[in-house]
């Protein structure tokens, strides 16, 4: 059954009008005609007040209707993961780009770097709902997750390490 179908047949159940469903949602009656006709197709902000209004699952309301989970997975906007990757990654190029320009040596502000995106990340781990995120994480995505870090730790800790013996050593060698 299509969304249309539904909603007029939960409307019916309720006994109200298209202009009252309309008043309900905040939107037009034709808006309600529309879709009672499949000729036009809810928002998903829409679906949702619709499921809430009715007391039905989202589930129940739209997972028949082919055409509207087709609209739903092609209107589906990055996210906030997506976002964060696809914008880390473009704004290192570019800035990799304006460092390579300015003929910048790498190795004098790779420590300069590595601390800043250290205390980042620091922040970053405090920030994080850590409930939210224990709950929306398979474990592969721990997997994942777990050896990404590690990969990234262990250049910062041998060379944190390593400098820090030097730093002794070299200290050591002027006190004698």
């Amino acid at each position: 059954m299509k969304i249309g179908e539904r909603l007029k047949k939960q409307r019916e159940i309720k006994t109200w009008s298209q202009q009252e469903l309309a008043d309900k949602l905040h939107i037009s009656r034709q808006s309600i005609s529309k879709w009672e006709q499949d000729i036009a197709l809810p928002s998903f902000a829409n679906i949702v007040a619709i499921s809430d209004l009715f007391g039905i699952s989202l589930d129940e309301l739209i997972r028949e209707d082919e055409e509207l989970m087709n609209k739903l997975k092609i209107n589906q906007k990055f996210t906030p993961i997506e976002k964060i990757v696809w914008l880390s990654i473009s704004i290192s190029i570019l800035i990799f780009a304006i460092l390579l320009a300015f003929n910048t040596n790498f190795k004098e502000i790779t420590p300069w770097l590595q601390g800043a995106g250290t205390i980042f990340l620091i922040a970053l781990l405090f920030s994080v709902d850590w409930k939210k995120i224990n709950q929306a994480f398979s474990k592969k995505a721990i997997i994942l997750s777990i050896f990404t870090l590690v990969l990234f730790l262990l250049p910062f800790l041998y060379g944190e390490i390593i400098s820090f013996f030097q730093g002794i050593s070299e200290f050591s060698e002027t006190v004698v």
